[in-house]
């Protein structure tokens, strides 16, 4: 399951890759020219304390890779004090469209923390200010962010609208999740528990399954996968792990998997970052059906991980019915957070936007 929004499901060009039209109202654009390389000033003397992992250096250098990657700088006595990283891309009639790399669940502005507020205030400012009019921009934000509300007041200040998306959290202080569920809940997982075999993968697997499963639904990636091989293979790597892939599958021999997810972490929030399920094709897999409560097992696994490194665990973002209804409904998550969307559109793309769905509907009765 990948976790995108509209503007950069339409963005299917430069950035990735995928056979059907969602979010676009036809087939793909040929695309762009490859982008340039990426001249970047050193912001290694910057303090990144409280970066979410996606935004972390370390991160952005692999989520970027192929990408049209730009950076925007401001500079004080000298040295660069604040970055802000952007992906563009163009859509199939010519739509300009800008945000954080696919892989990179979170973005905004990244100013020197050392600072005082005043003075992250004004950087602020100045980098937002360097947006391009002629680009759509969408940035999703962290609320719990040290500098959110400047940051906040900084994109309202030129022009973007404020939006949000909904995020479940679960503490490392709260009951787990068993304590929350209902008595048929708790039974359907304590069974999940007891049928099926929960273990790690490494880079290599999992994105093999990923890949399989979207095959298998007759789709594409979004973005790169080798991008996102390389950051769950850095992640795993040393005695300070960044992320964790969780995989089940039922305990008899030769079983296959019936799902896995992928968690990365930085000092404060666990992400569930990727997930994916065995498909069933016509009714059938490749194997036998899926167990029903493969994915919840998981995410109870994930979140027991979290609290050992006391962690607060989070969805990394539900914005469809069936993610809320699984949060809420089911996992009785604790807490309900609205992460900060900015978006500000040139006006051919909200021209573009309001005739979409007419358009769609002429194009499907148009169709035999």
């Amino acid at each position: 399951m990948e976790k995108l929004s509209e503007q950069e499901k339409d963005a299917k060009v430069n950035v990735f890759v995928k056979s059907s039209t969602i979010g676009s109202m036809g087939p793909a654009a040929v695309a762009s020219a490859p982008p340039a390389p990426v001249q970047r000033p050193s912001t290694q003397g910057m303090r990144h304390a409280g970066l979410a992992v996606f935004q972390q250096p370390w991160w952005l250098e692999i989520a970027r890779r192929g990408e049209d990657y730009r950076e925007l700088h401001v500079h004080q006595d000298g040295i660069v004090a604040g970055s802000l990283g952007f992906v563009v891309a163009t859509n199939h009639v010519g739509n300009r469209l800008g945000f954080p790399p696919i892989w990179s669940h979170l973005g905004g502005p990244v100013v020197d923390q050392a600072l005082d507020r005043s003075e992250r205030s004004g950087l602020i400012r100045r980098l937002v200010a360097q947006l391009p009019r002629n680009i759509s921009f969408k940035f999703v934000c962290d609320p719990n962010a040290s500098d959110a509300d400047l940051i906040s007041h900084a994109f309202r200040e030129v022009g973007f609208e404020h939006r949000t998306e909904t995020t479940y959290v679960q503490r490392a202080q709260d009951p787990d999740i068993l304590s929350r569920l209902s008595s048929k809940h708790k039974g359907h997982l304590r069974r999940a528990d007891r049928d099926l075999e929960v273990v790690q993968l490494d880079a290599d697997r999992f994105i093999k399954f990923y890949r399989s499963n979207l095959e298998a639904a007759g789709k594409q990636s979004y973005a790169s996968l080798e991008n996102a091989r390389d950051l769950i293979a850095i992640g795993q790597q040393d005695d300070a792990p960044r992320v964790r892939v969780f995989a089940a599958r039922p305990r008899s021999a030769g079983s296959p998997w019936d799902a896995a997810i992928a968690c990365a972490w930085d000092d404060q929030r666990y992400y569930l970052w990727m997930l994916t399920r065995r498909r069933l094709l016509g009714g059938l897999s490749n194997g036998d059906k899926p167990h029903g409560d493969a994915v919840k097992l998981l995410i109870f696994k994930a979140t027991q991980h979290a609290r050992s490194l006391n962690l607060a665990f989070d969805v990394d973002g539900a914005t469809t019915e069936g993610a809320k209804n699984l949060y809420d409904d089911i996992l009785k998550f604790p807490l309900v957070e609205s992460r900060d969307v900015f978006i500000r559109d040139t006006g051919f793309y909200k021209l573009y936007k309001h005739l979409q769905p007419a358009l769609r509907a002429q194009i499907a009765r148009l169709k035999p």
